[in-house]
């Protein structure tokens, strides 16, 4: 423009159109420094300022910071800028993110200014990430009726976008009695292929308390297992993070919080909070708490996360607790517990109450009244506690195991009732294990335990522990435990304590298991001996059984061998197990 013989170059001042201040600034600040800084709210005038000014490279950066800063709030507003420019590359990335988060995304308001054709390359992708066509169907209306007048000649268009094999036939009604006119035909897709959202499977989540035996710079998933199709994938989890908490939504959704961070010797707790995006197999960084937690009690009740706990150090009275807004992105502190609790803790819901268990005693968080209530202590606290509910009760048990192997933990059962509730002891043995964790599968509860060969460590084995409801009694599985868990013992040993967590996840985007699958390689595995019980004294596993004369008898474990042995239908390994 000075140089070239241009007007321009014959005027003392130039007024540039259409760019802002700040975006001059910043394009300044690059030509004479190399980098590049902006901010999210003035990223598009940047971006805008670089193509009228022809600064490809400030072009380029600026569109991967706004694919960096995708969310929730600004995806739809990023895929009408992008379509406005014509950036493909954008257009695509803002396109997914928002297929990722759809049923949040619907939600916003910039949705319901999306353009018809942006509206249509929106619906008519395979990897929206919803649980029903139902939704997809619902969110349109949404659209409809924010301008309704000039909007429903649109409805026959949009129709083509939906799947009619996945509607419901009232969301079919509904549809029909919006038709603009009598004379018109709905026509819809005839696409028989699931959304990815929608093939989703039942999965085991297994997650480390820490991850020793890592470097930093090591790569960091959780094995992610599929029993009905006896299939192991690998979840990515946050980099250089241990002694997080993870819990999961009715829709769900997996909110991960706080951990530690070593540097050096030193660990650090952190406020971080994360939500899993399923499309990506990432954890997106949501609101911070207020405080720092590692290991708290973190649990989902009627559209709120709560964590509670896990803030506390040695030389600190006090504990919190806060609530989480996944709508406002938002945490706000509520009533702390009664009473200060130095050791481990779990949470779990039942009803509308929040259950708090941990070795000083047990509490209930009543969501209604916004208040704390001491209830009955387990009859043997536990040090480590691991609980699950399960047909309207609380069934916890104590996964701690000392440095002498010392671990026999009976599981206490729950029941509330209107003047507190009450503990009770189920079955009548203990079980000693080097590592143990509950989980909840199909119809009823299990317990996952490591025993190491004290002699040798490659000869560490797992063993499966049904409960049965209509005894209140546990039994041994064999076989049949493989049909649930894959072999991962020395994965399993190199954490001090391990969590399961279920949730329907999306087996096309997960990753490979390929972390916990080379702690194993060495392992024996289809063809190692299953043939000792975590119930029968062997000298080599370590493992004990221990009678309690005082606790009313049920069926034994010996004789649920037998049956397992004997019976065809209900025996270990069978094809049609009672698992």
């Amino acid at each position: 423009m000075f140089t070239s013989g241009y007007a321009e170059a014959k005027q003392e001042g130039i007024s540039i159109q259409d760019v802002s201040e700040v975006a001059m600034a910043t394009i300044l600040d690059y030509a004479y420094t190399g980098c590049l800084q902006t901010e999210p709210d003035q990223v598009q005038a940047v971006m805008s300022a670089a193509r009228l000014l022809q600064i490809n490279f400030v072009c380029g950066k600026a569109a991967e910071y706004m694919k960096d800063k995708l969310e929730v709030t600004n995806c739809a507003d990023v895929l009408m800028y992008a379509n406005m420019l014509a950036d493909s590359a954008l257009l695509e990335a803002s396109g997914r993110y928002m297929a990722s988060r759809f049923n949040q995304v619907v939600l916003q308001p910039a949705f319901l200014q999306l353009t018809l054709h942006l509206l249509q390359s929106l619906l008519n992708r395979d990897d929206l990430v919803t649980n029903s066509e139902d939704y997809v169907v619902r969110a349109v209306l949404r659209w409809i009726q924010f301008e309704q007048e000039e909007r429903l000649q649109h409805l026959p268009a949009l129709c083509r976008c939906f799947r009619r094999s996945f509607i419901s036939s009232d969301q079919l009604a509904e549809i029909e009695n919006k038709c603009p006119s009598i004379d018109c035909k709905l026509v819809y897709s005839d696409s028989r292929t699931q959304r990815l959202g929608q093939v989703r499977t039942e999965m085991q989540i297994f997650l480390r308390e820490n991850y020793s035996g890592y470097n930093e710079n090591s790569r960091r998933t959780a094995p992610c297992y599929d029993p009905s199709a006896g299939k192991r994938y690998g979840i990515n989890m946050p980099h250089s993070l241990e002694n997080f908490s993870v819990t999961t939504t009715p829709d769900d959704e997996l909110y991960l919080a706080g951990g530690c961070v070593m540097s050096g010797v030193v660990r650090t707790r952190q406020k971080t909070f994360y939500q899993y995006n399923h499309l990506f197999n990432t954890w997106e960084p949501r609101c911070e708490m207020i405080a720092q937690r590692a290991r708290c009690g973190l649990v989902y009740l009627k559209g709120y996360i709560y964590a509670i706990g896990g803030d506390r150090e040695i030389t600190t009275a006090e504990w919190t607790a806060e609530r989480y807004d996944p709508s406002l992105d938002e945490w706000t502190s509520i009533p702390p517990p009664p009473q200060s609790v130095f050791s481990e803790l779990c949470a779990v819901t039942l009803d509308d109450s929040i259950y708090v268990i941990s070795q000083e005693g047990c509490f209930s968080f009543s969501t209604t009244d916004n208040t704390w209530s001491k209830i009955q202590n387990m009859w043997k606290p536990a040090v480590r506690p691991q609980a699950i509910v399960y047909q309207g009760c609380i069934y916890c048990m104590d996964c701690y195991n000392d440095s002498c192997g010392h671990a026999s933990p009976y599981i206490e059962v729950y029941t509330p009732t209107n003047d507190g509730g009450y503990w009770l002891l189920t079955g009548k043995r203990s079980v000693t294990f080097d590592k143990a964790t509950m989980m909840k599968y199909a119809d009823t509860i299990y317990i996952l335990i490591l025993l190491n060969d004290r002699k040798n460590e490659r000869q560490s084995k797992m063993f499966y522990i049904q409960y049965r409801p209509e005894t209140e009694s546990w039994r041994y599985l064999q076989d049949k435990g493989r049909m649930m868990v894959p072999p991962m013992t020395r994965w399993m040993d190199y954490g001090i304590g391990m969590d399961c967590v279920t949730a329907r996840m999306t087996p096309k985007c997960l990753g490979d298991d390929f972390e916990y699958r080379i702690f194993d390689v060495c392992l024996p595995s289809d063809n190692e001996d299953e043939s000792g019980s975590a119930f029968s004294s062997s000298e080599s596993s370590g493992s004990e059984i221990k009678d309690d004369s005082h606790c009313e008898d049920d069926v034994s474990d010996q004789e649920d061998n037998d049956e397992d042995n004997n019976d065809n239908d209900r025996g270990s390994g069978g094809d049609s197990g009672d698992i």
